[in-house]
């Protein structure tokens, strides 16, 4: 990388890039960056050491020598590059700027969310800066002899040449057309959802941001200046090692004493312990950081640090750049010109680079070939900005593909759901969707019960399989002895069903006592057909059993073992990945006790282990809040844009690690610890990563208020064209949840406190001539003012008024009956808090999702919930579903609402024909009818399918396959078409 540069010093270079890559490509995936100030000491402690070991084998690598290294120990002259000889007061002054550094880093990442990407990208302008600086070296070129100094046949191309290569112009150009062209690559992501309120400094951070990058320049250039004069090059490496170790040293000083007077700093940095992959992360990224830096002090007495960090700044922002530059032509990347721009820059700014700071080569490359290389990118890049941008338009709006797609489901659905219209017909299905099993016992009584009560779905039941299948792994006598101790854990009921008579274990001045009446009251309609038996009933909005997934699949794979692996549904057969150990997993976390709540990390980790190896909310927490994980979203949404598209795999977390900073279940752990080992618990709802069996059980509510619940039978025209939602705060509310609760997002989203310079992605129409549209960023506060929300909270906790000063304040008082006047109703996931949830309602304001099913308003929904009906539901047909991230909020209503009529915000008195945006007129037409039918669709599908009488079938149907599964006998009971079924001894004793 260097004028003349040799084999060793060119590997150098090579080495340094090589870990500058790796170290920019893996940190985000390591637990180190979950734990932040304690991994900086700990890869500084160890880059210390690698490095001092490297000092002893300083003869075998590769790279510049000392001044005193050569042969004879005399001293080389001083090369021109060759800084002024450091001061003694550079060395502590450099560790002192290096703990500093890693401080502002670490205040800077806790409001990330505040922050301005792509700020690194200016570094080279600070270094070169420093360069320009009057008392520095003049610049000179490649050294000439006298015959062409004099040469009278040189030509205009070469005196460019020379000016490109000697004036600190051309170099000036060259580092902003890097720096420029990195920051627009970096620059332009999407901003997630997590909020950055109007109580958060981002002034300060982002002067917290610049501030950092100065001193970056000043560690740089002191390094530099430091290592540069070394008289050795083992003595070189020895005074890296002893700065890295000074700083981790004092870094950790430094922290302990701001926690001890400084209350606002963090009391904890969740350190979790030292596991092996913890250890491993260490030691691996405290390597590549020594090799990165040795392999940097070797090249420092050939050229200026300008030359390094020029390179890696190219090198990043093409990367980035080009991975910009290939999502054109779709909602991923809207900015087609920026990220062509960028790449434009980058290549330009090198080929100039390379001459004017005569680099020869950049690792192993010869800058000829270098220049050429950036040729071709530019071509490339022109190729690709053109093709992605041909197909940028789309002539069909994605929801309007998926409503029709919904349409074609739902038929096919139900042809496999009712495929049965005879009992031995519903036998020949069971036994071909389960792999020839045969139904449990009393089959025959529930298909019965069934085709009595009008159910419309008599074959599909597979989430009761997927909920039960895994106790097949378990013994009957170890289930029921688990029943037992299940039944002594906070919020848990217990169910019996006992000589054909369902009871429980409350007693009448119990809070909960109503609900289990009301469920007994459901089970003794069909109890004299099961056998005894006892039900731990779930009271509380949390799921309970949170078991890791080698677990599971443990279970599993010995089911299979036993000859039970064909009771695995087609789905869940597809959804196995890798093997489980035999044994069972070593956890190695600490196991909270039964009357501890377990802290936020604690609990994530939990529930990150329920996810398979792998993915990528098993590898780590995102710790990226500012920038919007597309990564997260693609899995759900590939082929629509911004628009949901599998409503099933956006429930799932697994693929989605960023969800744990954006829901209050994840960063609010419950009172009471969640069940690790496989335990039966019977819930109303969970999330795709609890073990919980799903069954109808009613709230407390829906008891109380069972005769008042009323069907809103409206006509659609005559409400109001607007979406509706109104919350109630939790009365406990956290740092994290006032920055990423679900309901505290959407009333941010939708409010006056968004930011002015925030912007939101709309497929926006290009002209009425030809049906064609393409996504564009729009400022959300013009949206805001277009589109007819009606949406905020009823009620506010004192904890976030008073300290979210005007950020959620506002309230504004609920409707006497939503439904009825409002065409379009939001429904999203209860707040949730660390205190049980399953006292009487504390959100009477808020509607729920079925009440706006079964109405004639369009039900919007935002959820990370199953429920016993939710596969029968079909998403764009019943209702419309929504990213739990909002993002698509905006253009999802726009779709049904249109914007062809709206007056501009500029233009307040609605004196324009269509809505002022992006500096252009546009019209969208309203698809109020399409909203019609989808209202009419979801509630005469919620009277044929979601009925009380529906969840009685559902109830009958888990309780009568929970039945075989609990009896010792399980192996041999089943129900024989033609034939006697075999029973329990119980059930016949019960006959007799």
């Amino acid at each position: 990388m260097a004028s003349g540069a040799t084999g060793g010093s060119q590997l150098s270079a090579f080495c340094a890039v090589a870990s500058f890559l790796w170290l920019g490509h893996s940190i985000e995936s390591h637990q180190l960056i979950e734990q932040p100030r304690v991994s900086s000491i700990l890869v500084l402690l160890t880059a210390g050491a690698f490095s001092y070991a490297a000092s002893h084998f300083w003869q075998w690598l590769p790279g510049s020598n000392g001044r005193f290294d050569d042969e004879g120990g005399s001293l080389r002259p001083a090369p021109a590059s060759l800084p002024k000889r450091p001061r003694r007061y550079f060395l502590p002054v450099l560790i002192a700027a290096i703990i500093f550094r890693l401080e502002l880093f670490h205040r800077v990442t806790a409001d990330l969310q505040c922050s301005s990407p792509g700020v690194e990208a200016f570094l080279p302008l600070v270094i070169l800066f420093y360069e320009l600086l009057p008392g520095r070296r003049a610049r000179v070129g490649p050294a000439k002899d006298a015959e062409e100094e004099d040469d009278m046949g040189r030509t205009t191309w070469d005196d460019i040449g020379d000016w490109v290569a000697e004036s600190k112009q051309s170099l000036t150009i060259s580092i902003f057309f890097i720096s420029l062209g990195a920051y627009l690559a970096s620059s332009q992501d999407m901003r997630s959802s997590y909020i950055c309120t109007s109580f958060d400094n981002s002034t300060l951070v982002r002067s917290l941001q610049w501030l950092g990058l100065l001193l970056d320049g000043v560690i740089v250039i002191l390094l530099w200046r430091v290592l540069a004069w070394a008289r050795t090059n083992k003595s070189r490496l020895i005074s890296l090692s002893v700065v890295f170790l000074a700083s981790a040293v004092g870094s950790g000083l430094l922290y302990s004493s701001l926690r001890m007077f400084l209350p606002s700093v963090p009391l904890s940095h969740h350190f979790k312990g030292i596991d092996a992959l913890f250890v491993f992360d260490v030691v691996t990224d405290g390597f590549a950081v020594a090799v990165l830096f040795v392999s940097a002090s070797l090249l420092t007495t050939e050229k200026t640090p300008l030359s390094l960090v020029g390179i890696f700044t190219f090198i990043s922002g093409l990367v980035v750049g080009w991975g910009k530059l290939k999502l054109t032509g779709g909602a991923e990347n809207t900015m087609h010109g920026v990220a062509y721009l960028a790449v434009v820059l980058i290549c330009l700014g090198t080929s100039i680079f390379v001459y004017a700071n005569n680099i020869q080569r950049v690792v192993l490359i010869h800058r000829t070939i270098l220049v050429a290389l950036m040729f071709i990118s530019l071509i490339a890049a022109t190729i690709v900005a053109v093709s992605n941008n041909r197909n940028d338009y789309l002539f069909e709006h994605p929801i309007e593909t998926m409503i029709f797609q919904a349409r074609t489901n739902a038929d096919r659905y139900l042809t496999h759901a009712a495929a049965s219209n005879s009992l031995p017909v519903a036998v020949n299905e069971y036994k071909a969707r389960y792999g020839g099993r045969d139904p449990p016992p009393k089959f025959d009584e529930w298909y019965k019960f069934a085709v009595d009560n009008k159910s419309p779905i008599i074959d599909d039941f597979d989430q009761v399989v997927h909920d039960i299948r895994p106790f097949w792994g378990i013994s009957p006598s170890k289930i029921r002895e688990d029943i037992q101790r299940v039944a002594k854990e906070p919020g848990i009921a217990l169910l019996s069903v006992a000589n054909g008579t369902a009871s429980h274990s409350l007693s009448k001045d119990s809070e909960h006592a109503m609900v289990m009446d009301e469920l007994a009251k459901v089970v003794n309609k069909f109890a004299q057909h099961l056998p005894d038996m006892e039900l731990p009933i779930n009271l509380d909005e949390r799921p309970r059993v949170l078991t890791p997934w080698e677990d599971v699949r443990r279970f599993t794979e010995k089911a299979k073992q036993k000859g039970f692996g064909k009771f695995l549904t087609k789905r869940e057969d597809e959804e196995k990945e890798g093997e489980a150990s035999s044994q069972p997993l070593d956890l190695n976390l600490q196991q909270p006790s039964s009357s501890t709540t377990p802290s936020v990390r604690t609990f994530q980790e939990m529930t990150a282990l329920t996810c398979p190896p792998g993915t990528a909310t098993r590898a780590g927490i995102h710790w990226d809040v500012r920038d919007f994980c597309l990564s997260c979203v693609r899995p759900h949404s590939t082929g629509t844009g911004i628009f949901l598209n599998d409503f099933a795999a956006s429930q799932s977390i697994c693929h989605q690690s960023d969800l744990f900073h954006l829901h209050s279940f994840f960063f609010t752990p419950p009172s009471v610890p969640p069940l690790r080992d496989l335990v039966p618990v019977f819930s109303r709802s969970k999330l795709s990563s609890y073990s919980d069996i799903l069954i109808p059980i009613p709230t407390l509510d829906e008891v109380l208020n069972k005769a008042d619940t009323q069907p809103d039978t409206s006509d659609f025209d005559l409400k109001t064209p607007a979406l509706y939602w109104r919350g109630v705060q939790a009365e406990e509310v956290s740092d994290e949840m006032l920055h990423g609760g679900q309901q505290e997002r959407l009333v941010h989203l939708v409010s006056d406190n968004s930011s002015g310079a925030s912007t939101t992605l709309m497929l926006i129409p290009q002209n009425e001539v030809r049906s064609r549209a393409a996504y564009e960023r729009v400022p959300t506060s013009l949206l805001n003012f277009l589109l007819p929300f009606d949406i905020g909270f009823s009620s506010v906790s004192p904890t976030a008024a008073s300290s979210s000063s005007s950020e959620f304040t506002t309230t504004l008082p609920p409707a006497s009956n939503p439904l009825s006047s409002n065409q379009y109703i939001l429904t999203l996931d209860p707040p949730f808090s660390s205190a049980p949830s399953g006292s009487p309602s504390n959100h009477p304001t808020t509607t729920t999702f079925l009440a706006a099913l079964k109405s004639t308003t369009v039900p919007f929904t935002s959820t990370l919930f199953t429920h016993w009906y939710s596969s029968r539901l079909q998403p764009y047909l019943h209702f419309i579903p929504l990213d739990i991230r909002l993002h698509s909020l905006h253009a999802t209503l726009a779709y049904f609402v249109g914007l062809k009529g709206k007056a501009s915000a500029s233009d307040r008195l609605g004196n324009t024909k269509g809505a002022m945006m992006n500096g252009r007129e546009v019209r969208l037409k309203s698809r109020t009818d399409e909203a019609k039918w989808i209202a009419e669709q979801g509630m005469k599908w919620a009277e044929r399918a979601v009925r009380r009488e529906d969840e009685e079938v559902y109830l009958f149907r888990v309780l009568v396959e929970w039945g075989r599964v609990v009896q010792d006998e399980r192996e041999d009971l089943k129900f024989v078409m033609g034939g006697t079924s075999k029973e329990t001894k119980q059930t016949k004793e019960m006959k007799g």
